[in-house]
């Protein structure tokens, strides 16, 4: 009879386990990996804010974001799941490029353009229970990517589009960033710190005249992204689609671009005036790096 019971108590055991094993350990690192991405979308928020912090009031000259880069595990059952930052100076397939006649002198085609040289911040969190996720900061907007067609600008870069009567009015900035390339694993803590580089620029014209058309083209592996992104600016200043037009050379719509990245181009017509804010970032990562 001992061994009958001790048999029916170790089936109980194997089947509770089991069920523990089945049902609650991915329902817990589900939460815990919820909880990572959480915190890295709240890093990379708190970071964007430093940046633009700086670029508006020219300080503080160095700010550091902390980014918690792995979950909380199942203790004995199940490891934490690590994300991976990775920061690129030159990212191929990312530019941006404006254009907007009449902007500081009448008669004069004013043009600023970010090629090659455009600086992306990239956090990876390869999920296991959770969906996984990527978080991009690009050209001053924080991008979530789940899929080719589940990206979304989370946190929007400096776009103030204002309607005026029949005309319109636009206060945007253009950040790049630099530094040495950089890709980050780690289990613990690190810091992110953005340095501003000389003196931010804040450009507008004078008011005389209308600089009538503006034109602006950003290249990106999120043009999903991007394009909803100009979409619900357009519909928040109640602008109509003939004075503002946002087009994609992937006609077909949001649909996977397998890693192509596409140009998004915004073209704003019977616009009077444009303030433009140009700010350059030195970015560093790791502990105790400045």
């Amino acid at each position: 009879m001992a061994v009958v019971g001790t048999l029916l108590s170790l089936l109980v055991f194997l089947s509770l386990f089991g069920t523990f094993l089945t049902f609650y350990m991915p329902l817990w690192m589900s939460d815990n990996e919820s909880d990572f991405t959480a915190g890295i979308a709240t890093s990379m928020a708190e970071l964007q804010s430093n940046m633009q912090l700086q670029a508006a009031t020219g300080g503080p000259p160095v700010l550091s974001t902390p980014f918690t880069m792995s979950s909380q595990s199942v203790p004995l059952l199940s490891v934490p799941t690590t994300g991976t930052l990775a920061f690129l100076p030159r990212t191929p397939g990312a530019s941006v490029s404006l254009t907007i006649p009449n902007f500081l002198t009448a008669n004069t085609l004013y043009h600023q353009t970010f090629g090659g040289s455009l600086g992306t911040l990239t956090l990876t969190l390869p999920n296991r229970y959770y969906t996984p996720t990527t978080f991009e900061m690009e050209d001053g907007a924080v991008i979530q990517y789940e899929s080719d067609t589940n990206q979304l600008i989370v946190y929007p870069p400096i776009f103030a589009l204002q309607k005026m009567g029949t005309s319109l009015s636009l206060t945007l900035s253009l950040t790049q960033m630099y530094g040495n390339a950089t890709r980050l694993t780690s289990p613990g803590t690190i810091q992110a710190y953005s340095s501003l580089l000389g003196d931010t620029q804040t450009l507008r014209n004078n008011n005389t005249a209308a600089v009538s058309s503006f034109f602006l083209n950003v290249t990106t592996h999120y043009p999903c992204a991007w394009t909803n992104f100009f979409l619900s600016s357009r519909s928040a200043a109640n602008v109509t689609a003939s004075q503002m037009s946002v087009t994609s050379v992937d006609t077909s719509g949001c649909v996977s671009v397998g890693g192509e990245a596409k140009t998004v181009d915004v073209e704003i017509t019977n616009i009077a005036t444009v303030t433009l804010l140009l700010a350059n970032f030195q970015l560093s990562a790791g502990i105790g790096v400045v």
